[in-house]
This record gives C-alpha cells, sequence and structure tokens, in this order.
C-alpha cells in the first residue's frame, strides 16, 4: 500500500484556496449577488502554487496576462457579434456566423497572446475569449467574463501571497 505524501505544496495550496474564499466572501459584502462560491478563484489558487514564490509569481504573471488578453478580444467579439446579429435574418445562418466569430476570437486570442509574450499561457487567452463569447446572454455576459477575470486574480494573488508569506516564515525558522 502506497502511503500519501502530504507536503507543503498541498498544505500551501489548501491556505490558498482558504484565502481566495476569504477575500470573495469579503467582495460579497458589497456585492451579496455574486455566486457563493469562486470556483475559478479556486482552481487558479491550486494551479498556481508552485515550489518557489519566483516560481508562482512568474507563473501567475503570464496567466494573469493571458487573462486580459482573452478578456479583451472576446469583450471585442462579443460587441461585434452583437452588433452584426441584428442584421442577420435565419437561425442557421446567425448560428454559423457566432460560430465563425469564435473561430476568428480565439485565433486572434492565441496570436496576440504570443506577441505579448504569454509563452505557455496562449491557450488560456483563447479560452477566456471563447468563454466571454459563449457564457450567458445580453448584458450577463460582460459581468460574467469581467468576473471570470477577478477570479482569476484572487486565485493567483491568494497562490502567490501564501507561498511568499510561507516560504518567509521557513526562512527564519532556518536561521
Amino acid at each position: 500500500m502506497r502511503k500519501i505524501h502530504i507536503g507543503m505544496r498541498k498544505i500551501k495550496s489548501l491556505i490558498s484556496v482558504s484565502l481566495s474564499f476569504v477575500i470573495w466572501e469579503i467582495i460579497r459584502i458589497f456585492l451579496p449577488m455574486l455566486e457563493a462560491h469562486p470556483v475559478f478563484a479556486y482552481i487558479y489558487a491550486i494551479i498556481e502554487m508552485r515550489e518557489t514564490p519566483d516560481k508562482t509569481k512568474n507563473f501567475g504573471k503570464l496567466r494573469i496576462k493571458a487573462t486580459f488578453v482573452g478578456l479583451i478580444i472576446g469583450l471585442l467579439f462579443v460587441t461585434a457579434s452583437v452588433f452584426f446579429s441584428q442584421f442577420i435574418e435565419g437561425q442557421w445562418l446567425s448560428v454559423f456566423i457566432e460560430f465563425l466569430f469564435i473561430l476568428i476570437g480565439a485565433f486572434c486570442s492565441l496570436c496576440v497572446a504570443e506577441l505579448v509574450g504569454c509563452k505557455n499561457f496562449c491557450g488560456i487567452a483563447a479560452i477566456i475569449a471563447v468563454i466571454c463569447m459563449v457564457s450567458h446572454s445580453g448584458e450577463d455576459r460582460y459581468l460574467y467574463a469581467v468576473m471570470r477575470v477577478l477570479q482569476t486574480l484572487i486565485g493567483v494573488f491568494s497562490a502567490m501571497v501564501v507561498n511568499v508569506v510561507i516560504k518567509k516564515k521557513e526562512s527564519e525558522e532556518n536561521d
């Protein structure tokens, strides 16, 4: 039978998720209509927990940059799609045009993310753009996109803070 190793990375991840929850609950004091759990904050609090604070910071910065690229391009394509859809008649044509916008938006996100140096996180930019374009409808999609980015920022921030604080504490104990 294999033993489960409960190392610092697992513990730091759980603390980071907890910090994300606390930050989100503070935000919900002012915006109580927000969802109870910031799922994307939890995801990125875990994903961005790296072995060292420097790795967490470097990967976190790239993820945030890619997220903003995806958000901006996604919102531009949502706005364009909404604008052009008012001139299109017929359900099939409308769906086809929307699908073309999704493909072109994803492609543009990948290209722009590469141009601004997102390295291995270009796919994140395309994912965010597609999520912006297909999630929810009407004005809700704009709010959803912004909340998605806010949750990403909270998760990455939590991972960075926890990793730095614990690393500093470990260094002090070793001195």
